[in-house]
């Protein structure tokens, strides 16, 4: 079908500059032509890459189920089921793709030694391959030059002030080093430190003013008071890998105060820089630092108050635990709050 071989090209290539809306309707097309992975795939793909993480979890357990025969698709199941803080049922995902795949599947190879990560997954390799993509494409906002191929991961961040500024760990950031951030729709802008914030020194944290505003979506953000102690709690971070990514989510439930300042103990596992949502998905701080595996965080309410997106909407319970929300809506938000760091010593 000479047509729909056309139409699945222009879709990846779409997609492949950022356009995922219209990737998304033409692989749509394709897919009502033929009923065959390749399609279905792009339409995930092109789903994750416009932020829609639920529709994209939702179809691939589809593309997983009817088309066995190729591994693709239930390896990207998998994937999308560890990121988004299902780490037990991707487990039984992919042990049912590799049962399906043949003995030596080269994706079915490369996708079980990155998810055996005890840490987020990093793709790499063919992982990275537009036909077995287990992340996100670049794109740079406001025709902005990409970063050099000398730029590396550094830190996570956190976006605030509505999409123009965010926190990280201080010691995340070499001097005088040009920096980038990205969200984990692989959408890319330069930032510069602010300097002129030293409050926040005091707890170990920087500000990044970014070049281009990144869309924060339906995620929202507080700086009233923190979640106490024992609540369920969240956080999101990437992995270490330079490439665009998607990001990780970790449930837990949140620790006590970490001495007789604002700092608390996280309870559960993260880096520095990642995330912390509470049980409603909304951001509350961000992890400091961390000793050994036990991670400290910041909660926003401790910050300055212009760190703050807004007070929570009256209709979300303010006391958090008592409406819990599903981790795939949680997740879906966070994909735009949580942020890789890149850095590049060398001169431009």
């Amino acid at each position: 079908m000479p047509q729909r071989v056309a139409l699945l090209a222009r879709a990846q290539a779409e997609l492949e500059r950022g356009d995922a809306s219209a990737a998304l309707d033409d692989f749509e097309r394709a897919a009502m032509m033929l009923h065959a992975a390749d399609a279905e795939l792009g339409l995930i793909r092109a789903a994750m890459q416009d932020g829609q993480y639920r529709r994209a979890l939702a179809f691939c357990a589809h593309t997983a189920g009817e088309h066995t025969d190729d591994a693709d698709g239930g390896a990207l199941y998998a994937w999308l089921l560890r990121v988004g803080g299902q780490p037990a049922q991707a487990s039984r995902t992919f042990a049912d793709a590799r049962a399906h795949a043949p003995a030596g599947d080269a994706l079915v190879d490369a996708a079980d030694r990155a998810l055996a990560s005890s840490g987020p997954p990093v793709a790499m390799g063919m992982l990275l391959q537009s036909a077995h993509r287990m992340a996100p494409w670049p794109v740079m906002l406001q025709a902005q030059a990409a970063p050099p191929a000398s730029a590396h991961f550094a830190s996570n961040a956190v976006l605030e002030d509505d999409g123009n500024s965010a926190l990280l760990p201080m010691s995340a950031l070499p001097a005088n080093a040009r920096v980038w951030v990205r969200n984990g729709l692989g959408q890319t802008t330069a930032a510069t430190l602010d300097a002129s914030v030293a409050s926040l020194s005091s707890h170990g944290l920087a500000r990044l003013l970014l070049r281009a505003p990144l869309a924060t979506g339906t995620s929202r953000s507080s700086a009233s008071r923190a979640p106490f102690a024992g609540s369920p709690g969240q956080a999101m971070q990437f992995g270490s890998g330079d490439a665009p990514a998607w990001p990780t989510l970790t449930q837990g439930f949140l620790g006590s105060l970490a001495g007789d300042g604002d700092v608390r103990k996280l309870g559960f596992d993260a880096d520095p820089g990642a995330a912390v949502l509470d049980a409603t998905g909304v951001l509350v701080g961000v992890v400091s630092t961390r000793s050994g595996s036990e991670a400290h965080w910041v909660p926003l309410s401790a910050l300055a108050p212009t760190n703050a997106s807004g007070p929570i909407p009256s209709g979300t319970p303010k006391r958090t635990g008592l409406a819990l929300v599903a981790p795939d809506q949680i997740y879906e938000a966070g994909l735009r709050r949580v942020l890789q760091v890149l850095v590049a010593d060398d001169p431009p």
